[in-house]
């Protein structure tokens, strides 16, 4: 039996800033996190036990609570409140991924320049949720996979936008991405041109602009090359997690027997009855650890 592990496969540096900015915090104070600070229920559990405190709803952090953003990214009325709970300079923390803040200025960069702006993401995801904030709130049109695109046809056209930009959640599909693009091109007369991500040239009335993540586009196509050698591809991510979704899809288009797990002791043995290569791949917010796990107890599935 042939593991393959791909070369670019758990924590990307977002992660590792959000993890260790939340771990220095708690060795000097009582620290509270607001949301989950990233999509992994393993690291979730293991700050926890640091006594860190997560919470959901900013009413449940203390006046003056040192308190840490989780990497996803916030909406400005998050930072307004948590201020009026007087959380704010050393008091709080942001992990805010920087990949994540540089989408966020670009929003609002080309709103300001008079885009109606279009997001290719989750609609549910806190990423997605946050820079929709900063352009016209819930009302924010969110497409999420390729086939959205004739209802982003439908909603330019239906208001008439002289200038639209379309783009993308950090973790999403590039692949699909892309797919969106060339479906509302098809049907809108190639009119939707790239621009790069320095926003130079705001003259031009329909773009698109290239906001994956470059771990996020590192991580798809170490998978594709792996899935193509692979008899079963074996994924490793939170739940919650994105990017680890986008892999399994990733393997999936190419046919290739496929596993979404959270730990080693899911791993079966007939996954790997008469299987030569494994491929083994992981998510962003995947830990060393739970890799070596999974791939250790592959090995001792093949004695």
């Amino acid at each position: 039996m042939n593991i393959i592990v791909a070369k670019h496969a758990g924590f990307c540096s977002g992660v590792k800033r959000a993890i260790e900015t939340t771990e220095e915090t708690a060795l000097n104070d009582k620290a509270y996190v607001y949301g989950q600070l990233v999509h992994n229920e393993r690291v979730i559990e293991d700050l926890e036990k640091k006594g860190i405190k997560f919470v959901e709803d900013i009413d449940d952090i203390p006046e003056n609570a040192v308190t840490v953003l989780r990497a996803h990214g916030e909406p400005g009325i998050t930072y307004q409140k948590l201020k009026q709970k007087n959380i704010s300079g050393e008091k709080l923390k942001d992990a805010t991924c920087p990949l994540v803040k540089l989408v966020h200025s670009a929003a609002i960069k080309l709103k300001n320049n008079g885009y109606e702006v279009v997001i290719f993401g989750k609609k549910n995801h806190p990423e997605s949720i946050g820079t929709s904030c900063y352009i016209r709130g819930k009302d924010t049109f969110i497409a999420e996979n390729p086939d959205d695109a004739s209802d982003v046809i439908d909603y330019i056209n239906k208001n008439n936008f002289g200038k639209v930009a379309i783009i993308s959640q950090t973790t999403m599909s590039v692949k699909g991405y892309n797919k969106l693009v060339q479906n509302i091109n098809k049907s809108f007369n190639n009119k939707f041109e790239q621009l790069s991500l320095n926003l130079k040239d705001l003259s031009k009335p329909f773009v698109f602009v290239d906001t994956i993540c470059n771990p996020t586009k590192q991580r798809q196509a170490d998978t594709e090359e792996i899935a193509k050698k692979a008899d079963v591809m074996i994924v490793i991510g939170g739940k919650n997690s994105s990017n680890s979704k986008e892999l399994v899809v990733k393997c999936k288009e190419l046919n290739v027997e496929t596993y979404f797990i959270q730990s080693a002791e899911e791993l079966k043995k007939e996954w790997f009855t008469d299987k030569e290569h494994i491929g083994v791949t992981a998510g962003a917010s995947t830990p060393d650890i739970t890799i070596n796990e999974v791939v250790g107890k592959i090995k001792n599935i093949a004695i």
